[in-house]
């Protein structure tokens, strides 16, 4: 890979790997160091990646990878600080079409559910990020994080359920 294909996929695929790091991290200082970490490395073993292979899932791998060896480091020191949500890095503008009482509710169940996903394990909240925000399929997942296809299903459908009944517990109901 040359370096105008490194440029061409960081133009390409930029924000979608920088909203993978927020949702990975919850946090825009720490997302964006992890973005540029990405793309650093990225640019370190560029003759290792080639370009007819799915680059997008490639640079998310180096992402969470990246992320992982972090927390490792972290957990060694004994030195975890809480990850605070940052509505900046997260932020959806609402429809102007929409009633300002849709959008109060709408936004209430988007917290709720990105809280829900903030309080799963690791390996599911990586899971149901992978497969929601980045629309990757069941299969490219297994194949990022080296899973058989039924433990990245069962991952995926025990963070459903959690998400399911906390939004039951809050009142949502059936209408997830």
């Amino acid at each position: 890979m040359t370096n105008e294909e490194i440029k061409q996929c960081i133009y390409e695929y930029g924000d979608d790997i920088y909203r993978f790091c927020c949702y990975l991290t919850n946090n825009k200082s720490i997302a964006d160091d992890l973005y540029q970490e990405t793309f650093l490395k990225a640019i370190e073993i560029k003759d290792k990646i080639r370009v007819k292979d799915n680059t997008k899932n490639y640079l998310i791998s180096i992402s969470l990878n990246l992320w992982k060896n972090h927390i490792k480091k972290n957990n060694r020191r004994k030195e975890i600080a809480p990850l605070i949500y940052d509505e900046d890095c997260l932020s959806t503008i609402p429809d102007s079409q929409i009633e300002i009482s849709e959008t109060i509710i709408t936004g209430e169940m988007c917290k709720l559910v990105r809280n829900a996903i903030e309080r799963l394990p690791e390996k599911q909240r990586i899971v149901t990020l992978l497969y929601y925000s980045e629309e990757l399929s069941i299969r490219e997942i297994g194949q990022m994080l080296h899973l058989p296809k039924g433990t990245v299903l069962s991952r995926l459908a025990k963070a459903r359920s959690v998400i399911k009944k906390e939004m039951e517990d809050a009142g949502y109901g059936k209408t997830i």
